[in-house]
């Protein structure tokens, strides 16, 4: 195989898969992005994104990382067609809340290949908090064409309940994380990603907003809250082909995904994305999934008896069904490059971008929505 620099093989490939310019780097290494997103959806659910992240290098092999992130998600009344859950509390208005996050790290070096990193994790909204820790390290191997990455992350959440007198009701939620991946170029136009996960969750597993219908010996109906069980483990295999395709401006990338759970929960998806260079600067991206998935062991259409409304495992989640679905859609993409190049005033616009994007999602369970998202990143 024809040699090829890894970092390079990656900027080439990364630049037409994502339809974004790679981040600019400073002579010294320091590197700084700033990210919006705005996401709507048909059933009026709406999410504003914006974030900040800075990576300060501070000695030869050793970076400070900082990203910041706020999101304001508006979920209409419980009137609306929406697969958003909120609180009971005045349903009949629409339900806003912020999330504020923080990520704080340090990543080191240690000879031409090794590299660890090590972070603190919080995040904060007004009925859930959850921090954590996460530590990666990672190594290249035949000339840089083979990256091993190992990532360990543990998280303490507490899962809150507005109740109808405003305060919150909170519950403990655990999750430990562990990841191996792989990835190797191929060639000078192709890298392959293969990547194992494995989460282990405890403590509150439900959603405190879903309520389930329960047919009574009687005949009569009751309305309970849903009851998971309070142990999960998830277990995810991975590939991903990305193919650079240079004669056409274009890049393809192809994956496959295999999950299996402790709640006999089984899926299977694959994804396919297409980016194609239409004009200067300008990337058209059309993406296609599918998914596909049983349900979990407790799931049932209906529950019926006196036992659903004591201390039987019940849910009112639909990713907990067995179902179907397919995703597919547009993006387009702008990059400022065009503008700052031979402009030394715009040249803070080299590492810019705006993309656009439409979805279009259906599923066997009767839902389907339209999903349109903005996007207007700055790396400096």
């Amino acid at each position: 195989m024809t040699r090829l620099r890894r970092p390079l093989a990656l900027a080439l490939i990364t630049a037409l898969l994502t339809g974004t310019a790679a981040p600019v780097m400073a002579a010294d290494g320091d590197k700084m992005g700033f990210t919006t997103y705005y996401f709507t959806d048909s059933g009026e659910n709406t999410v504003i994104t914006t974030a900040f992240n800075l990576a300060k290098k501070v000695m030869r092999q050793t970076v400070l990382l900082l990203d910041i992130e706020l999101d304001n998600v508006t979920v209409p009344p419980v009137t609306a067609v929406t697969g958003a859950t909120r609180p009971q509390r005045r349903k009949g208005e629409p339900f806003e809340k912020s999330r504020g996050q923080v990520i704080v790290g340090v990543e080191q070096g240690f000879g031409a290949t090794t590299t660890t990193a090590l972070s603190g994790y919080r995040s904060q909204e007004v009925d859930y908090v959850s921090t954590s820790v996460i530590g990666t390290v990672s190594d290249e191997f035949f000339d840089r064409n083979l990256t091993l990455t190992a990532r360990a992350q543990g998280n303490w959440d507490q899962v809150g309940e507005i109740q109808e007198n405003g305060e919150v009701f909170n519950r403990p939620k655990n999750a430990f994380t562990g990841a191996l991946t792989a990835s190797q170029i191929l060639s000078p136009t192709t890298v392959l990603d293969l990547q194992y996960d494995l989460v282990t969750l405890s403590g509150f597993l439900s959603d405190p907003y879903r309520k389930v219908a329960v047919v009574n010996d009687d005949g009569s109906r009751s309305v309970v809250d849903e009851k998971h069980p309070d142990r999960r483990v998830r277990h995810a295999a991975s590939a991903r082909v990305s193919q650079l395709i240079p004669g056409i401006e274009a890049a393809l990338i192809g994956s496959y995904r295999y999950y299996f759970d402790s709640w006999e929960v089984r899926s299977s998806t694959i994804e396919m994305r297409l980016n194609k260079s239409i004009l200067s600067n300008i990337i058209l991206g059309v993406d296609y999934r599918w998914y596909s998935q049983s349900g979990a062991s407790f799931y049932q259409d209906r529950y019926v008896g006196a036992q659903y409304t004591a201390d039987a495992l019940r849910t009112a989640d639909y990713k907990l069904k067995p179902f179907d679905s397919n995703n597919f859609g547009f993006t387009l993409g702008y990059l400022f490059r065009g503008l700052a190049g031979g402009n030394p005033d715009l040249e803070f616009l080299q590492g810019a971008s705006f993309e656009i994007t439409y979805f279009r999602y259906f599923n066997t369970l009767d839902f389907s929505a339209d999903i349109i998202q903005g996007g207007l990143k700055f790396s400096i």
